[in-house]
């Protein structure tokens, strides 16, 4: 028997999200960090000790060519996202990228096609799409137990925590705002039900001078289909989200970016609860798709394929774009 491959993460970037995802490493067994990149050689070496990391390197072009590792993971700020993408894949490496993964449309088009003509896996980071109750969730939805979806409900809305913040979030420097950071996990849940874009859409932003600090969607679909959604960095809501079908209704939760249930609801009163409880943070389930992919020689995942990528993309642009939020990116 032969042994299983052992995957080579390289991660760059060593904050908030990207020591989540390295915990997240430690449950899955053939994950190995290969190499760390950081601005800050000291930075990179502590979040190396930490998470059992090998080589450390302040330059990106540099560890591509000296470990090329099985896959780039990016945990840098939003706009810092396209140039390691396209680095990456210009070395021949797999990359997974936390959301939002690019600026803007023409960034997305350009790094899709750079992984199509390289043969590439690419992903952006909806690890959402990887717990296993949304994907029973998505089952319960593709075997057609709540009938046709016809509403969505998914508020992502915290108040943040002053002392405990990446700050860079709230400004126009590093293309944040909430729409993008948050407001694209309620954007996908829409999509994950309809799996097409709206032919119409309302909204409204609270600004903080540079960019939203709070979104409300109304996306209309067509045929009586409809999503309500909602981000914020200043206010708290329900966390859950719901899904109602001609037939029952489905709530993910209790913070339906990264469940631990999903109850489905049937017209006749019957309930079925799946529930599936996690160590460490929950990125090792998206950790896994990607290896998956990996093994089956698959450039796009099936939990979250370039198709959905786009229409969660071309939504947030138009958004964002109507309101008058432009970035550096977007006149280049």
């Amino acid at each position: 028997m032969s042994t299983p491959k052992t995957f080579r993460w390289a991660i760059v970037g060593t904050g908030y999200i990207a020591n989540r995802f390295a915990h997240g490493m430690g449950e899955v067994d053939d994950a190995r960090l290969a190499a760390v990149v950081s601005r800050d050689a000291t930075k990179g070496r502590a979040f190396a000790d930490k998470y059992g990391g090998e080589a450390v390197y302040t330059d990106l072009d540099a560890m591509l060519a000296a470990v090329k590792p099985d896959v780039l993971y990016i945990a840098t700020p939003n706009d810092c996202h396209y140039a390691a993408i396209v680095a990456a894949l210009n070395a021949g490496v797999n990359v997974l990228s936390e959301k939002p993964m690019v600026d803007n449309r023409r960034q997305l088009d350009a790094v899709l096609a750079l992984a199509r003509e390289k043969s590439l896996f690419l992903m952006e980071g909806m690890w959402t799409r990887c717990f296993p109750a949304v994907r029973r969730a998505r089952a319960w939805i593709a075997e057609g137990r709540i009938g046709r979806p016809l509403t969505v409900r998914a508020f992502f809305e915290m108040r943040a925590n002053p002392d405990d913040w990446q700050w860079w979030k709230a400004g126009i420097a590093h293309a944040g705002g909430a729409l993008r950071d948050v407001g694209i996990y309620s954007v996908a849940m829409a999509d994950l039900a309809f799996q097409k874009p709206p032919v119409r859409a309302f909204g409204a932003m609270d600004f903080n001078g540079e960019v939203d600090q709070a979104f409300r969607l109304l996306l209309d679909y067509g045929d009586g289909q409809t999503a309500f959604l909602g981000g914020a960095f200043n206010q708290d809501a329900d966390w859950e989200t719901e899904i109602v079908g001609e037939k029952g209704a489905i709530r993910v939760g209790p913070q339906f970016w990264d469940p631990t249930d999903a109850t489905l609801t049937t017209g006749d009163g019957a309930v079925e609860r799946f529930s599936e409880p996690y160590p460490a943070t929950g990125f090792q389930f998206e950790i896994r798709a990607v290896q998956d992919c990996l093994r089956r020689g698959l450039t796009q995942c099936p939990d979250y394929p370039w198709a959905d990528a786009i229409r969660v993309a071309d939504i947030i642009e138009s958004a964002r774009k109507e309101r008058g939020i432009v970035y550096e990116a977007d006149e280049t």
